[in-house]
C-alpha cells in the first residue's frame, strides 16, 4: 500500500509540474518607476487576488514589500526587462498568518499546482522568536507545488536560542506539512534554488502524505555557532521521495568544544521516521557534524554522496529502526582523532549505533579517507567491498564495544593516561533527531 502511495505522489508531482490545470491568463506586475512597460498591476498581492486558477503572474524586477497567501493553482514567475532581473519579495514587517500560527513570505494552503519560479524571498524583516509561530520563506500547508530557481534568505529568529527544541525547531527556508488528520497526498518539488541565512532547516518536509523531489539546490548554513541545532534538509514523519544532487554546507565546531558541539550538531540531510524507500543520492555535503543522519527509516538508499570535513559525529550516522542500503559514498576527513571520538563512538565514515534497533543494513562500496574508523557496524549489518585510506580502524563491531570504541592512538604512540581518557567518557550518549 505504501508503494502505491509513493507512485501516486510522484505522478501527482509530475502532473503538477509539467501538466498543470489549463493555463489561463498571463498578468504582469511592475512596481512604479521600474523597467516594466504597461504592467497590469503594481503589486503582486493585487494580481494574486484577481487571478483565476491556472493564471501566470509575471513579476518585473523590483523590490516588493509584500506578504502573499496563495489558495488556488497559479504560477509566480520573475522575469527580466531590458537586461535587468531580480524580483525580490521582502515584506517590510512579516506578519503572522493567524489560522496557521505561521509567518511566511509566501504561504500556500489547501491547493495544488502552485509554481514559484525565479524570484528572491527575504524574510529578514521579522521579530519572530520562540517556537510558537513558525517562520519560513515559503510554507506549504495541505498543499502541493514547485519551487524552482528561487533564492530564500532571512528566515532566522531574532534570537535563535529562543527555540531550542530539536524537532521541528523554527526558522525554515521551505517548510511543508499537513493537518494531522489529512489523508490526501501532497507533492513538493524544490529545484535549483539557493537557501541561506536560516535558523533551523533549509528545507523541512513532514507528514505521511508528503512526497518530495529535492534536487540541485545549494543550501548554506553556519552550524553550531548559532547555539542551536541546524540542518540542511530534514524529512520526517512518513515523508517519502528523493534528495538528489544538492550542495549543502553547514559549519564546523570551531570555537565550540567537541562535547558541546556534539549536542549542537549541524547535519546535511536528516531522515527521521520517514516512509519507505527514500533516496539520498549524489549530494555534496561539507562542514558538518554528520553528513547524512538516519534515525528511523525503511529501505532508505543513501548512495553516491560525497561528505567531507566532518567533526563530532560521523560521515553517515545510523540509529533507530533502520534497514537500508549505503553504497558508493565517499567520505573524507572525519575527526578529530581524540578521545572524544572513542568515548562518543563517532569519527567514522559510516557509523551504525549499537543498541538502537538498527539492523540488516548493507554497507558496501564506500570509500573512507582520513577518519578514526571506516565503518562501525552492528552484528546484523552486511559491510563489504569498502575501501579505507588513512583510517586508524578500518571496521569496528559496535556491538563488541557497547560503551566506547578503542583508544584513538596510532601504533607506536603512548596511550593516553587513564585520567585523560576516563574524564571525557560520555558513555552510551545517543542523539535523537
Amino acid at each position: 500500500m505504501r508503494k502505491r502511495k509513493i507512485w501516486m505522489g510522484t505522478a501527482l508531482l509530475a502532473l503538477g509540474t509539467f501538466c498543470p490545470v489549463s493555463r489561463g491568463r498571463t498578468w504582469t506586475v511592475g512596481a512604479p518607476n521600474t523597467p516594466c512597460p504597461n504592467p497590469d498591476y503594481t503589486t503582486i498581492t493585487a494580481a494574486v487576488n484577481a487571478a483565476s486558477a491556472g493564471d501566470v503572474i509575471q513579476i518585473c524586477p523590483a523590490v516588493y514589500p509584500e506578504q502573499l497567501t496563495i489558495t488556488i493553482p497559479l504560477t509566480l514567475m520573475g522575469i527580466s526587462e531590458l537586461g535587468v532581473g531580480g524580483a525580490l519579495i521582502q515584506p517590510a514587517q512579516l506578519q503572522t498568518v493567524a489560522a496557521l500560527s505561521s509567518a511566511a513570505v509566501i504561504t500556500v494552503v489547501n491547493t495544488s499546482n502552485v509554481t514559484i519560479q525565479n524570484v528572491g524571498i527575504d524574510a529578514g524583516n521579522n521579530n519572530i522568536s520562540g517556537c510558537g509561530v513558525a517562520l519560513a520563506g515559503i510554507y506549504f500547508h495541505d498543499a502541493s507545488g514547485t519551487v524552482d530557481s528561487v533564492s530564500i534568505s532571512g528566515t532566522r529568529l531574532s534570537d535563535p536560542t529562543s527555540c531550542s527544541k530539536l524537532f521541528p525547531g523554527n526558522g525554515f527556508g521551505v517548510e511543508a506539512d499537513e493537518d494531522a488528520n489529512s489523508a490526501a497526498p501532497y507533492s513538493i518539488a524544490v529545484w535549483n534554488s539557493s537557501i541561506h541565512d536560516f535558523s533551523r532547516n533549509g528545507i523541512l518536509v513532514m507528514g505521511l502524505g508528503e512526497t518530495v523531489d529535492i534536487e540541485n539546490n545549494t543550501i548554506t548554513g553556519v552550524g553550531p555557532s548559532t547555539g542551536v541545532n541546524q540542518f540542511g534538509i530534514f524529512l520526517a514523519n512518513g515523508t517519502v521521495g528523493k534528495v538528489v544532487g544538492n550542495s549543502i554546507s553547514q559549519g564546523n565546531c570551531g570555537a565550540v568544544d567537541i562535547p558541546d558541539c556534539y549536542n549542537l550538531r549541524s547535519e546535511g540531510v536528516v531522515l527521521r521516521a520517514v516512509g519507505d524507500g527514500v533516496l539520498v543520492d549524489s549530494n555534496m555535503i561539507s562542514n558538518v557534524q554528520a553528513g547524512v543522519f538516519v534515525n528511523g527509516a525503511t529501505h532508505p538508499h543513501v548512495t553516491n554522496n560525497t561528505v567531507n570535513n566532518v567533526d563530532a559525529l560521523s560521515g553517515i550516522h545510523l540509529q533507530g529502526s533502520v534497514s537500508g542500503l549505503y553504497q558508493g559514498n565517499r567520505v573524507f576527513h572525519v575527526g578529530p582523532l581524540t578521545t572524544d571520538t572513542s568515548s562518543d563512538e563517532e569519527g567514522c565514515g559510516v557509523n551504525d549505533v549499537s543498541g538502537t534497533n538498527s539492523l540488516a543494513n548493507t554497507i558496501q562500496g564506500n570509500l573512507v579517507n582520513d577518519a578514526y574508523c571506516g565503518v562501525a557496524y552492528v552484528s546484523g549489518d552486511l559491510p563489504q567491498g569498502n575501501i579505507f585510506r588513512n583510517t586508524l580502524y578500518e571496521t569496528l563491531d559496535s556491538d563488541f564495544y557497547p560503551e566506547a570504541f578503542p583508544s584513538p592512538v596510532r601504533p607506536g604512540q603512548p596511550s593516553p593516561s587513564a585520567a585523560n581518557q576516563g574524564q571525557v567518557l560520555r558513555r552510551l550518549r545517543r542523539v535523537v533527531e
